[in-house]
Parts: C-alpha cells; sequence; structure tokens
C-alpha cells in the first residue's frame, strides 16, 4: 500500500508504485506517454495502470484468481508459471478476505 514503493531486481529489472509496475511494461507504456517517473509520482496513473493490466488479464482467463495471478506471473502455460500464478492469485484472495473480514467487524 505504498505508493512510493520500488522493487529493484537489478538496474534493468524493477517494479514502481503501489500497482508495482514492472520494468518490462516501460516501451509498451511508453507509446501512451506514459514514463516510469510519471508511475512513481502520480498514484494515480500507477493504479490505473495497474488495473489495465489486471483488466487485461481478466480478458483473457476470464475474471478468477489465477487471471489475478498472472498480474504478477504472467501468461506463461509453463508448469512452474502456473503454480506461480496460483501462488499468487492464493494470497491476494487470502488478503481479500482478511480486509473484508475487517471491515465486516466496524
Amino acid at each position: 500500500m505504498n505508493p512510493q514503493a520500488m522493487n529493484i531486481v537489478s538496474p534493468d529489472k524493477y517494479a514502481v508504485g503501489k500497482m508495482q509496475i514492472h520494468s518490462q511494461n516501460f516501451s509498451h507504456l511508453s507509446r501512451f506517454g506514459i514514463t516510469p517517473q510519471k508511475l512513481y509520482s502520480d498514484e494515480c496513473m500507477n493504479i490505473y495502470t495497474g488495473t489495465y493490466y489486471l483488466a487485461i488479464a481478466f480478458k483473457r482467463w476470464g475474471v478468477n484468481w489465477e487471471s489475478v495471478g498472472a498480474y504478477n506471473a504472467g501468461f506463461s502455460q509453463k508448469p512452474k508459471q502456473k503454480a506461480k500464478r496460483l501462488k499468487y492469485g492464493k494470497e491476494v484472495h487470502q488478503i481479500y478476505i482478511n480486509i473484508k473480514n475487517q471491515q465486516t467487524l466496524r
């Protein structure tokens, strides 16, 4: 939930902002005038961009937790990537359940 988040793996592999937009997407995003700096400094642009990529996953595979996992692990059908998608989707689902349960307690 940190709008100033920066996850650096290497100089050319990193993710920025609340939605952790990965550097592998920057060339595609540049066609729309979206820069890494804008993703880092503009929280709304970061969230819009993240939902854009999530919408692509939903369009491709439907609205389900594996599509949510594709946001993190991509679309490769290799067993290792499928396992990563399912793991990430399960983690996000649990976070969603926890947030929902906290809201019902209020």
